[in-house]
């Protein structure tokens, strides 16, 4: 089954399982699909930074999303004065579809690497609001684990990478300061010898700072034959942090 008609089918499903009496607005949930991430096809939600699934094929990566496109609607409406949205009748659209060439080293790549047509848009206000808004969150979830972790947990060594639990957010915030620099600011240097927490704040408070610099501006910088733009770092900024939280917390159990 091609992307087009397995979007259509999709639709039709997520239209079943929020099926309610009275008439409503419909939701367009744009999706960007890239293959090649660590052999994995990986599904962005192009308007709603920080959702994303992975799979092996098509349809599995797309069962994952509608999966985790709830989830992620839950955990927003959890943490907001208000719910932010409501999806009840969704119209679900695969709009752009990213694969590298063979051979090249984005093929090669175990990161996402994708610049969609998408990303090219400016910024607008509400979506740099939102987008720190659940950085902000994401980080508020990641220091409440921490906290209740025992200390024999946050010292243990993962046994594939030999990381501990400090050396893996240590380096989650070193990604997310690296996508930061691909807008090519005059940044401070990163705070290499700092313990884990302070780098994780330093990167969060340059990130809170720089972001809303970016609204309304339409800007496209090369870094190692890598395209980025501000919609692209945003993207890229809540995806890291959550891929970090997650492994985190797959090895603290």
């Amino acid at each position: 089954m091609d992307a087009y008609h397995l979007a259509r089918s999709f639709t039709s499903v997520l239209r079943l399982a929020f099926y309610k009496s009275h008439e409503t607005d419909k939701v367009l949930i744009r999706v960007g699909l890239e293959y090649g991430v660590g052999g994995r096809i990986l599904a962005w939600a192009l308007d709603f930074p920080g959702c994303f699934a992975y799979g092996q094929a098509d349809a599995e990566v797309m069962l994952n999303f509608a999966r985790n496109l709830l989830a992620y609607e839950a955990w927003i409406n959890l943490h907001a004065d208000q719910a932010w949205f409501n999806l009840i009748n969704l119209d679900f659209r695969i709009v752009e579809v990213f694969k590298p060439e063979n051979g090249s080293c984005m093929a090669r790549s175990s990161k996402p690497v994708a610049f969609f047509e998408d990303d090219r848009r400016a910024l607008r206000q509400d979506e740099v609001q939102h987008a720190l808004a659940v950085y902000s969150w994401q980080r508020e979830e990641l220091l409440a684990g921490l906290e209740f972790l025992p200390e024999a947990a946050y010292a243990r060594a993962e046994q594939r990478t030999g990381k501990t639990i400090p050396a893996m957010v240590s380096q989650m915030t070193q990604d997310c300061y690296d996508i930061l620099a691909a807008l090519k600011l005059p940044l401070p240097p990163f705070l290499t010898k700092s313990e884990a927490l302070v780098q994780l704040d330093f990167t969060t408070e340059l990130i809170r700072r720089t972001l809303p610099a970016w609204v309304g501006v339409e800007a496209i910088y090369e870094v190692d034959r890598e395209l980025w733009s501000p919609r692209k770092v945003m993207r890229h900024l809540l995806w890291r942090q959550r891929e970090g939280i997650e492994e985190i917390k797959t090895f603290a159990g």
